[in-house]
């Protein structure tokens, strides 16, 4: 017979669970970033069942997968959904950046929300919004890393580790106000110009309670550190920087944007979305790019 449409309907139902059998092996646990992939490959399947998946996923929260670079022990953290992932390049001891070093012992490596897609041969590709791949992993579990910084990629494999979540952790006002206080230094030093950090009144009326969680301001006083500091690296840039900024105010909005008033730097945040509440480094330094 060259059709189903005559054959009894608990035969199909055999055939697709046979054909479910083969797609996915009992046993086989698929990662996050291969689940993504599978949910937007053509699987006639995942018409069916992929809308329930992603929807459980992002209520019970993905797990977070960590991986090791095959040359050093640098690691890095990816909680992968269907079609977004949050990825972590975690610090390590010698890491130079500013995320690590700016409060050395409180270190704030950027978390980058990326979006997933499908490769030609099956692997996961992470990209960042600028559409710049921090990420492979193949469809066998291999991975190649774009560390920040470094234009060639590296290998990595899956390690364990305890890690729950990819989310800024609580941060008290104190540590907003240490981050601020050495950002002033570190910028001016880079600049040869004083540019103070400072959060307004309102912020600080806002957050410095005892029970207040101001990771969303902490996080954003090391983004702006770095995004200036991207600037500042190039002389010309350091330059531009000392003659249009002696400010960077951390002010609350209702969503984060950064501005220029005057010869301050506004950068705007929401205290209770955790990243999405506050510009990432790469928009901070593009604005700085584009207006100086």
């Amino acid at each position: 017979m060259s059709s189903m449409s005559g054959m009894p309907w608990n035969i199909i139902a055999a055939l697709t669970a046979a054909a479910l059998c083969v797609v996915a092996p009992a046993g086989a646990e698929a990662s996050p970033a291969q689940l993504a992939v599978a949910q937007s490959s053509s699987n006639p399947f995942s018409a069916l069942v992929g809308e329930k998946r992603e929807r459980r996923a992002e209520r019970q929260g993905a797990p977070v997968e960590r991986y090791v670079l095959a040359s050093d022990d640098r690691a890095l953290l990816i909680q992968a959904r269907t079609r977004t992932a949050r990825v972590k390049f975690l610090c390590g001891p010698s890491d130079e950046r500013i995320e690590c070093t700016l409060d050395p012992d409180n270190p704030s490596p950027e978390i980058y929300l990326l979006t997933v897609t499908r490769g030609p041969r099956g692997d996961s590709i992470f990209k960042d919004p600028d559409g710049a791949t921090l990420l492979r992993i193949a469809s066998y579990g291999g991975a190649t890393v774009f560390w920040p910084g470094e234009a060639q990629g590296q290998a990595a494999s899956k390690s364990f580790g305890d890690d729950r979540t990819v989310e800024l952790a609580f941060a008290d006002f104190a540590t907003a106000e240490r981050r601020a206080k050495s950002a002033t230094a570190v910028i001016s030093a880079l600049t040869g110009a004083p540019i103070t950090f400072d959060i307004a009144p309102e912020v600080v009326a806002s957050l410095a309670g005892e029970n207040a969680n101001a990771a969303v301001l902490a996080d954003a006083v090391v983004r702006a550190a770095k995004g200036i500091k991207e600037v500042a690296d190039d002389p010309t840039g350091a330059r531009a920087l000392a003659e249009r900024i002696n400010r960077v105010l951390f002010e609350i909005g209702s969503s984060p944007t950064v501005a220029f008033d005057g010869q301050a730097l506004l950068v705007t945040f929401v205290p209770d979305q955790d990243i999405a509440g506050r510009p990432s480094s790469r928009a901070i330094e593009r604005f700085l790019e584009e207006s100086l």
